[in-house]
């Protein structure tokens, strides 16, 4: 009887085999990511659709849409109760979240105990799933009331109130009263500067004269309270800001950013007085205009301090007042991010530009 070994791998050929396959998912790797942060934005993208059809649902149905935030509590069309709330509240019943909706209490403020259920109630729509997590407050102070809850709903959405005025101002390079006795304050804050939705009081349709598809509406501000600037997180929960979807707080005014400020530059409470700062929150419309627009260049994902700010690469998605959704260049002119702001404004939006 013959014995006949059979021969196996050497070491050099299992190593090759290994470094072979290393190479492969080397190559594999990134295509991967890529078709995953594609159906992400996609994700994204269609929940932003069904928030901009809400609000455009809930306009037909009572004739004008909610504010984006009721927070003076004195009862006005919309907000007879004069409660606290913010425009997401109104937007349950048109996103089939009808069950949410009955839980909440409209006649009550949002951070009342009566909400507590419904306000610590995850909703997927409110949420982009490109948002690599956050910190889950466990209590939250408003209007000197404390409301606590194992885990407030998370919310990546939110509405733009304006372009504020000075900024404006100095991206259009609008340097003196355009009418006599008429500030220039005054001139572009009542007449110009306003987007869809603002606070404590309902908009009509009627009023986006700059065109339902030139006009965006709600707008990314992912990962609040965490505060992110430049791709990196500097602080955890440290913005109470739209920290959930039921919070008042959440809407915002562009500032505009600096897209070279650090973690070390970080501030949003005092005025802009050196090159660092990340926001320019000034109000001199004068010769800084010029210098403070050569810093604080960018209008989306520099920071998510009540900032347009996302996690897909090269831009955000926005929704129109038209129900569309588009995806915005994080490069567009400052001119253009003004234009789609501002809902009578009267610019002419460039989309490519």
């Amino acid at each position: 009887m013959k014995l006949v070994l059979k021969k196996g791998f050497t070491l050099i050929e299992l190593l090759v085999v290994i470094a072979i396959i290393a190479v492969l998912i080397g190559l594999l790797l990134p295509a991967v990511q890529k078709v995953r942060a594609a159906a992400d934005r996609m994700s994204c993208s269609n929940n932003m659709k069904q928030l901009g059809l809400a609000m455009l649902n809930h306009e037909s149905t009572y004739g004008y849409f909610p504010a984006s935030s009721w927070t003076t509590g004195t009862p006005k069309v919309g907000n007879t109760s004069g409660t606290v709330h913010s425009w997401r509240a109104f937007a349950l019943d048109y996103i089939e979240q009808g069950s949410i909706g009955k839980q909440y209490n409209t006649s009550k403020n949002w951070y009342d105990a009566a909400n507590v259920t419904a306000v610590s109630t995850t909703i997927k729509t409110y949420i982009c799933p490109s948002t690599p997590g956050r910190t889950i407050m466990s209590s939250v102070t408003k209007f000197g009331v404390t409301l606590a809850s194992s885990n407030f709903g998370p919310n990546d959405y939110d509405t733009m109130n304006t372009f504020k005025w000075s900024q404006y101002a100095g991206v259009y390079g609008i340097a003196a009263s355009p009418l006599p006795g008429v500030t220039l304050k005054n001139y572009v804050k009542d007449n110009k500067i306003n987007s869809v939705m603002f606070k404590d009081a309902v908009s009509y349709l009627n009023m986006i004269t700059d065109g339902t598809s030139n006009t965006g509406m709600i707008w990314e501000c992912s990962a609040r309270p965490d505060i992110w600037l430049n791709g990196q997180k500097i602080a955890s929960g440290a913005n109470d800001q739209g920290f959930c979807w039921a919070d008042s707080d959440g809407p915002f005014s562009v500032d505009l950013c600096n897209p070279l400020a650090t973690a070390a530059d970080y501030t949003s409470f005092t005025p802009i007085t050196t090159t660092t700062n990340v926001f320019w929150k000034t109000d001199d419309v004068s010769a800084n205009n010029t210098a403070n627009l050569a810093k604080f260049t960018s209008f989306m994902n520099v920071s998510n301090d009540n900032e347009v700010f996302s996690f897909h690469t090269g831009g955000s998605n926005a929704a129109f007042a038209d129900g569309s959704v588009r995806f915005l260049s994080q490069k567009m002119s400052l001119q253009t991010a003004a234009a789609i702001v501002t809902a009578h404004g009267g610019e002419i939006v460039n989309f490519d530009n």
